[in-house]
């Protein structure tokens, strides 16, 4: 059992009304998530594997930035990690690809496991620095014991969208490289729930008939 309460924002209303509290728009949520989802998609069988996501994770911080920067919200790399930050709300904004989101039952995970970088940028550690470990990056990793200087004044929250489209903005917790909890989660958007509804019954399965049963006559 987490040893702590998560904060969870669940219905439309209450979800904008608290992204408002951040300046922050549903419209502005989902412009980001839609970048993020469409660079993915673009990416061609003959890339690398990781292609799909890493080119989310950049769209999706590219778009974290177009939509978010102004007079208040800065670029900010604290521990190599690309967010950008509200040093007057005290908030701090990445982009994370998760398996999915928007779900209470179900929190959503990491697609990779994390390393030292966002780890510390929770006061009870957050995760790693990036999607993706690129050769180039080596020199400006944070060392095991690096601490966010803005620790005590900073809280780190993460656009987290699944691979299914959901999207959520929330505050996770990390302990052994995976999210142990969360703080607080504002669910913005799932994909469709009515899953009976879209069912073509000509295709789907079949949840009641009778399998005709022939006895052979003994010779």
């Amino acid at each position: 059992m987490s040893p702590f309460r998560t904060a969870i924002f669940e219905k439309p209303m209450d979800a904008e009304r608290r992204l408002a509290d951040f300046g922050l728009t549903l419209g502005q949520i989902l412009a980001i998530r839609d970048s993020a989802r469409a660079a993915a998609d673009d990416a061609s069988p003959l890339m690398p594997l990781n292609a799909p996501g890493t080119l989310a994770y950049i769209y999706g911080v590219g778009a974290l930035r177009g939509q978010v920067l102004d007079d208040e919200w800065m670029v900010d790399r604290t521990l190599g990690v690309e967010a950008v930050i509200n040093r007057r709300l005290g908030i701090r904004l990445g982009y994370q690809n998760v398996d999915r989101a928007c779900d209470a039952d179900f929190p959503p995970m990491p697609r990779s496991s994390k390393g030292n970088g966002t780890a510390q940028l929770c006061r009870l550690p957050l995760f790693d620095y990036f999607d993706v470990d690129l050769e180039s990056d080596a020199d400006r990793l944070p060392d095991e014991d690096a601490k966010d200087p803005l620790g005590d004044q900073i809280r780190t929250y993460f656009v987290m969208v699944g691979e299914d489209g959901s999207v959520e903005l929330s505050c996770p917790v990390i302990g052994n490289k995976r999210y142990a909890g969360f703080m607080e989660r504002i669910f913005v958007d799932r994909p469709d729930e009515n899953w009976e509804g879209s069912i073509d019954p000509d295709t789907g399965p079949i949840d009641d008939f009778d399998v005709p049963v022939i006895f052979k006559d003994k010779a």
